[in-house]
């Protein structure tokens, strides 16, 4: 594809496939704002003193390791019980349930009536982000043209680096409060997503996969007909010769995989093509734990005290200017994934985070474990940082919660996510929970450690990961040269352009 081809064609079926998919991430994704602002609510002494702690000590470290970890314990969860409803009542009513879950998670938050009472609501918002992120990235893949398939996908992130943004603005105000006023409001936004996500959510049409699976074949076809041409001749859909094309590789890959079993759990392995995907599927979602980020999440004021910056009001506004940047990152970054394609995304994204975190060992290790009080390098670690979060949030985050949706069959595709999504949230539980222990004991050698993990990981994509930008969903299943594939190519005939292959 070409740079511009994306901003070409805007006919009415593309912008009410692009209409649905923003007021969904816009609406749904108040998850993304509660998680940055938790981050920083924790590091609050109004907070730490409304929970029946010290302020100028802080949560002991026992309890406060398990504010982070709890969050991904609960989205692991939440993803195997995503799973069957996604696959039993549709990806709607899934979503549905998620924004309740996140009303429900807000409100406990909002009241943090004791330390038990805030690790139950980061439980129940994990729970709810596994219905939601899984909910909405499935339905965004099934839904968008295979031309901009990446860019829309990617929807969610640009709102989420939005609520980002929006969250350190209001935090960085409310760092000035000594009430507790400040903080609890700055939680309570999180009930205006969840509740517009519900709003919406009826005027959004199901999955044209999904009601397809089930047998409603002629609400499926009207379905297409809105997202990508058609109209009724004497009461029947006529399909658009693209929404034709894609509706009989739906059938052919479909089809075959009800009739030979490959819808069912065993299919994610039982053969040699089952496991070629789900490698790339589930070693996907463990890279992004290994970055670093763990540390910097959660306890960025233990980091930037290091650093030689100790003002908290100067932390909290550069982690504003660094979700100002998120901002824009995220845009380019989801552009870019139907452009340079998925894998060559994967690997600047990592390769940059290598290096970087390089640097800030280097720097951390030779001046910050001394002793040594260098503002100079301290503003120099903090910029590095920034830079390498930027091309990371373009770079790597576009990729990550849309490659387990856009791989799988329709089938599978909510089971292998929620496989995924344990991989990923069994990392980041790992990572998270010892993220203070290690750095307190490995000191700056703790960047040379995770940039080790991101070597090795650039390494794995580079030589086994294959690209699938600009193909339909089944298209990539001849990429991965299942047998629904082998159907699919046959359905399509030469219109599919795509050979079994990987790098």
């Amino acid at each position: 594809m070409k740079w511009s081809d994306n901003l070409r064609n805007w006919d009415r079926h593309k912008i009410y496939r692009y209409v649905i998919l923003l007021g969904l991430s816009l609406s749904g994704d108040g998850w993304s704002y509660e998680a940055s602002v938790i981050a920083s609510i924790i590091q609050m002494p109004a907070w730490i003193t409304h929970l029946g702690y010290d302020s100028t000590i802080g949560i002991p470290d026992n309890k406060n390791q398990w504010i982070g970890p709890v969050y991904s314990l609960g989205q692991l969860v939440g993803g195997l019980i995503a799973a069957f409803f996604l696959d039993n009542l549709g990806r709607k009513p899934t979503m549905v349930i998620g924004a309740v879950l996140m009303e429900l998670s807000t409100a406990l938050l909002v009241w943090s009536g004791s330390f038990a009472i805030v690790i139950a609501a980061r439980v129940i918002e994990g729970v709810s982000i596994g219905f939601l992120l899984l909910g909405y990235q499935i339905y965004a893949v099934e839904i968008a043209a295979k031309e901009d398939r990446g860019f829309v996908s990617s929807f969610s992130l640009m709102t989420g680096n939005f609520f980002g943004l929006l969250a350190a603005g209001l935090v960085y105000g409310v760092s000035y409060s000594t009430t507790n006023t400040g903080w609890r409001a700055a939680l309570g936004i999180t009930f205006i997503p969840a509740t517009l996500l519900l709003l919406v959510l009826p005027w959004v049409p199901e999955s044209p996969r999904y009601l397809f699976e089930k047998g409603k074949d002629q609400e499926c076809r009207r379905v297409l007909s809105k997202l990508h041409g058609g109209h009724k001749d004497e009461g029947e859909v006529v399909l658009s010769e693209a929404a034709e094309r894609e509706y009989e590789a739906m059938r052919a890959a479909i089809s075959w995989d009800q009739v030979h079993g490959q819808d069912k759990w065993s299919a994610l392995w039982k053969t040699k093509a089952a496991r070629y995907r789900s490698f790339v599927a589930f070693s996907s979602q463990c890279w992004w734990a290994w970055n670093g980020q763990s540390i910097f999440t959660y306890y960025y004021t233990k980091i930037f005290s290091a650093a030689g910056i100790i003002d908290p009001h100067l932390q909290f506004g550069i982690s504003g200017i660094q979700n100002a940047t998120w901002c824009v990152g995220g845009i380019v970054g989801g552009y870019l994934l139907d452009v340079w394609g998925r894998r060559t995304n994967y690997l600047i994204g990592i390769g940059q985070a290598a290096i970087m975190l390089i640097i800030q060992g280097a720097i951390t290790i030779g001046i910050f474990d001394k002793g040594i009080e260098n503002k100079a390098a301290g503003a120099g670690f903090v910029t590095v940082y920034l830079i390498q979060w930027f091309l990371w949030v373009t770079f790597f985050s576009p990729v990550v919660n849309m490659l387990p949706a856009e791989i799988y069959s329709a089938g599978l595709r909510a089971r292998g996510y929620a496989i995924a999504n344990v991989f990923s949230m069994g990392m980041g539980f790992a990572t998270q929970y010892s993220a203070l222990p290690m750095y307190r004991h490995m000191h700056g050698w703790v960047w040379i450690f995770f940039a080790g993990c991101m070597i090795f990981a650039w390494l794995v994509i580079f030589f086994t990961y294959p690209e699938t930008k600009g193909m339909t969903l089944e298209e990539v299943e001849i990429v991965f040269g299942t047998g629904a594939g082998q159907r699919v190519k046959a359905a399509l005939g030469k219109a599919s352009p795509v050979d079994p292959m990987t790098p």
